[in-house]
């Protein structure tokens, strides 16, 4: 398959944020089992939108790697569609309080 097309940058740009999303999981159910707690002696979990957000953030390393092949094609579908998994993020979340 090309690199260097819009379809690649897409597929490449929804399959890295389940697999970190995936990885929080894990790391959140580490945390869960050897009982780590905070200073107010509430268990230390990360919430579901800072990992859901964190998971979004991981296009950032395609993004940057197109970036510096000049892969433009690519580039484009990392950027767009990261751009519309963050706005489905902030509409879920309700960010946008107006």
């Amino acid at each position: 398959m090309e690199k260097n097309t819009i379809g690649f940058g897409v597929i490449i740009s929804l399959i890295l944020p389940v697999i970190g999303f995936v990885i929080w999981l894990g790391i959140n159910y580490i945390l869960y089992l050897s009982d780590v707690t905070d200073r107010f002696g509430g268990l230390f979990q990360f919430s579901e939108k800072t990992r859901i957000l964190t998971a979004i953030c991981l296009n950032l390393i395609p993004f940057h790697h197109s970036k510096n092949k000049r892969w433009d094609y690519m580039l484009r579908g990392v950027g767009i569609t990261t751009l519309g998994l963050l706005f489905c993020w902030a509409l879920y979340y309700d960010v946008f309080n107006f």
